[in-house]
């Protein structure tokens, strides 16, 4: 939790004069389901902050992911992944913090889902510069 704490705090000084958007059109930078809302807590000229909560057995969807994410489970789960007809189920602990520098492409057929007992919660952080450079 203290790692959640301090990133929360890091995040605040470096988003302090951030403005945020409401809804509108789609966003390269943004994180987006077919099947789950999120909302935009934040969003800057630097970087995007979005929280989701997954509920048990829903499914994102099938989706990509801009560049340069980070992601921090507040509240994580169980979860199984699939990639096309290939998944993997796995845990992820509560403070959890993970890196991709690379765009994950809808042609991927990536989604994930709660397949656990419990609503799992956590945002992506999205970093600008990478995501604008994408087409």
């Amino acid at each position: 939790m203290y790692r959640i704490q301090l990133l929360a705090l890091i995040l605040f000084g470096v988003t302090a004069s951030a403005d945020h958007h409401g809804d509108g059109p789609p966003n390269p930078c943004h994180q987006y389901y077919p099947n789950i809302a999120g909302e935009v807590l934040l969003e800057n000229d630097k970087l995007v902050v979005q929280r989701f909560v997954i509920q048990p057995g829903q499914w994102e969807g099938i989706h990509r992911h801009p560049p340069d994410q980070l992601y921090v489970h507040i509240k994580g789960g169980e979860w199984t992944v699939r990639y096309g007809d290939e998944e993997s189920t796995s845990y992820s602990p509560d403070g959890e913090i993970g890196w991709s520098d690379t765009a994950l492409e809808v042609d991927a057929m990536h989604q994930s889902g709660n397949t656990g007992s419990e609503p799992i919660d956590y945002m992506w952080i999205t970093l600008k510069p990478g995501c604008m450079a994408t087409p």
